[in-house]
């Protein structure tokens, strides 16, 4: 990567300025700031809240709330609201796309098992890994476990899909000691009201953002990673935009470690450029937005 792990680790404890909440293109989908995903202004609709870097917490038209990658305590993007044990109403369903400590860290993974008994929803490998872990967790590892397979819970449709990246689990931290569980994953989510979210998960570009994800599944939302590095940057992450087609991206894994991209102003500028029918939507960590 032409700098050390020290190097590059350095920053990661950093507080980094929150960025604006702005779209670039008209679109059916407003941003609602100052408000709760609970709230009941997000009745038939779905609520998302990004957590900082790939952690996501969605919560469904029916109320049912589903974590995403949910790097919470050491995760310096993640609002501070979040970060204490119990701090979710409820979780319900929790989706891990692959091993990452920038994804899933063993820590958090316990206190929310322990907190909410959420099911579990993960790549064949990284389930058996997080039962053998957290023995209590409710791993859903034949119900739903590898990409290409879709089930239903509680009328909302989760769908995983490929995604090109490395998936080691790292059990002490970002120095610790590497263990494969698995290929990474992305998702889709197709919520009660019919909306459909892609949330890519780690990967860089590839082939079946255009053929599988834009063509047969047909996202209304994209959250696509734009930091560059270990992913896609602001250039392949708009391209992915003009394979997809979706209604909307929303940028994410950027601004938390200083090699990374620190704001989405590249990746708009590209939008523009690339898919200037996209509407692109930043977040604010910790501001509900409503789909």
């Amino acid at each position: 990567m032409g700098i050390t792990r020290r190097l590059f680790f350095k920053g990661v404890g950093l507080a980094l300025g929150a960025v604006g909440l702005q779209s670039i293109a008209p679109n059916r989908l407003e941003a609602v700031q100052g408000s709760s995903v609970g709230d009941k202004r997000f009745e038939g609709a779905v609520g998302i809240e990004w957590l900082g870097h790939g952690s996501f917490l969605f919560t469904s038209c029916a109320g049912k709330s589903i974590l995403l990658d949910p790097w919470l305590t050491t995760n310096p993007n993640c609002p501070d609201k979040y970060r204490r044990v119990g701090s979710f109403d409820a979780v319900d369903y929790v989706l891990w796309t692959h091993g990452h400590v920038d994804h899933f860290m063993l820590g958090d993974a316990k206190d929310v098992v322990e907190q909410y008994q959420p099911k579990i929803i993960a790549p064949w490998e990284l389930s058996f890994f997080i039962k053998s872990e957290i023995p209590e967790a409710d791993c859903l590892t034949f119900t739903l476990a590898n990409k290409g397979a879709t089930s239903d819970f509680d009328g909302i449709k989760i769908t995983m899909v490929e995604a090109f990246h490395s998936a080691g689990a790292q059990l002490t931290g970002f120095q610790g000691t590497n263990r494969f569980v698995g290929e990474a994953v992305g998702y889709i989510l197709e919520f009660e009201n019919g909306l459909r979210v892609y949330h890519s998960g780690d990967t860089s570009l590839m082939g079946d953002m255009k053929t599988i994800i834009g063509d047969y599944y047909q996202p209304d939302i994209a959250i696509l990673p734009i930091g560059g590095v270990f992913t896609m940057g602001p250039e392949e992450a708009a391209h992915a935009c003009a394979l997809i087609r979706p209604r909307m991206v929303i940028p994410e894994h950027y601004a938390t470690f200083p090699v990374l991209e620190q704001s989405a102003e590249a990746f708009m500028e590209a939008v523009a450029r690339r898919a200037p029918d996209v509407a692109v939507q930043v977040l604010q960590p910790g501001i509900p937005f409503q789909a």
